[in-house]
């Protein structure tokens, strides 16, 4: 019996990449199938060879969480990124390796 499931998601609110590394991270157990439509992405996930619908269902939920950890993750360091700069900046400024 093949097992599958949809989860779509706004691209206003999801970014790709993020959709592509929980996709990754969730590889032993799911095949992640992504696409673009009228502003949504459209995950289906399938369960991969060898394992039971109830691994499945703890595998969409695990995906899902990924989801949401790593666009969390990507909204921080894109909100961050300037202070980081500047930070990194100040820090060779002052080693002597950047003359003035």
């Amino acid at each position: 019996m093949a097992c599958s499931h949809t989860l779509v998601f706004d691209e206003r609110l999801y970014d790709a990449q993020v959709l592509q590394k929980a996709a990754y991270r969730s590889i032993n157990t799911l095949t992640v199938d992504i696409t673009s439509e009228e502003g949504r992405f459209i995950c289906v996930l399938s369960l991969n060879i060898g394992l039971d619908e109830p691994a499945f269902l703890s595998a969409i939920q695990e995906f899902k969480k990924d989801v949401l950890d790593y666009q969390l993750r990507h909204r921080l360091a894109v909100e961050t990124q300037p202070i980081k700069n500047l930070i990194l900046g100040l820090a060779f400024s002052k080693t002597g390796l950047i003359s003035e």
